[in-house]
């Protein structure tokens, strides 16, 4: 039904604690996740339910609700858990560019990868959940503020390492432009079925956007902007 949209599997990003109990715990927490992901992303977020993650998981219902009691206990985790498999891809994808002007200019690229995962598609469902949900309304700001804050760092490092710290403001507002513009990108992609035929020229726009403060930073001086490569994208 999603397409390409929800190909390949969210791998567990679970930390290991010591001792077999603590051990079967968490492989049974990563399990939960990943059944989670999927469910949220191939069924959506009114028709996942606590008995029907623990069948997906192959956990006993009973399992699943020791380690989340509620369905927003289980919900509120599993964003937390797409978060950080999002951000993981974010991070695989611009391994091969060093801190820099290009590695700036891929985080377009970086960041659609990563809108094209079940586990995107599980972060959107529980996004909009939060508008219908009273128990989940409540709850999802704190998620949500310990996400921008993790972005508003990123936004910090990325304006570090471009060697501008003093132009964060305007790295901030292009890092928000892209991440609103290809939320709301893959979002549609979703609701149709397929790709949006505009996405690649809202890519190639967000790029030549990019690009133009790069060229900016560098005609004003500064002098720790690396070269960047301008082959066409």
């Amino acid at each position: 039904m999603l397409g390409a949209m929800v190909k390949g599997d969210a791998k567990a990003r679970v930390r290991r604690p010591r001792g077999p109990n603590a051990e079967r715990r968490a492989a049974t927490r990563a399990k939960i996740m990943e059944a989670a992901v999927r469910c949220l992303a191939e069924f959506g977020y009114a028709a996942t339910s606590t008995p029907l993650v623990a069948r997906l998981a192959k956990v006993s219902r009973g399992s699943l609700l020791h380690q989340f009691p509620t369905k927003v206990d289980l919900i509120l985790a599993v964003a937390a858990y797409a978060a950080d498999v999002r951000g993981q891809k974010v991070f695989d994808e611009l391994r091969p560019y060093p801190d820099g002007p290009d590695r700036f200019l891929m985080g377009v690229e970086a960041v659609w990868a990563s809108l094209h995962t079940p586990a995107a598609i599980a972060l959107m469902e529980v996004t909009i959940a939060a508008r219908s949900d009273p128990e989940l309304a409540e709850r999802y700001p704190t998620f949500a503020d310990d996400m921008e804050e993790r972005l508003r760092r990123a936004r910090v490092r990325m304006a570090s390492n471009l060697g501008v710290p003093e132009r964060l403001e305007e790295i901030e507002a292009v890092a928000h432009l892209t991440r609103m513009a290809l939320n709301g990108l893959a979002m549609e992609s979703v609701f149709i079925g397929r790709e949006s035929a505009d996405a690649p020229r809202v890519l190639a726009l967000l790029k030549d956007i990019r690009r133009r403060l790069v060229d900016e930073l560098q005609t004003d001086g500064g002098k720790s902007v690396g070269k960047v490569d301008h082959k066409p994208s």
